[in-house]
């Protein structure tokens, strides 16, 4: 019996469970401001919707990649390279951070 396996190191990861009460606890408060100033009809800071643009830029570079392997259809960063995947990610954040940006006062 050894000590390093496949599961070795994975006591910091986050469950299924847990990860989807992360995201809904990022999530709810995001869309509670958007409706709420959609219905007021004001955008506190527009100009912040950039950093969603952006984002989505970084996102789509990353994808593009797969395009160009024959994979029109993909989710998640399991056949994207480390960098790559990296872009991903930060494309993500960045559109998250740019929402959140765009309608908070």
């Amino acid at each position: 019996m050894t000590m390093w396996n496949n599961k070795a190191f994975t006591e910091n990861e986050l469950s299924f469970f847990g990860k989807a009460v992360v995201i809904i606890l990022l999530v709810i408060p995001v869309i509670f401001i958007t409706v709420r100033n959609i219905i007021t009809g004001e955008v506190a800071k527009p100009y912040a919707f950039a950093i969603c643009i952006v984002g989505f830029i970084l996102f789509l570079l990353s994808k593009i990649s797969l395009f160009r392997k024959g994979f029109l259809v993909s989710f998640g960063t399991k056949r994207l390279s480390e960098n790559m995947e990296n872009l991903y990610r930060f494309g993500y954040w960045l559109m998250a951070v740019g929402l959140i940006f765009t309608f908070l006062k």
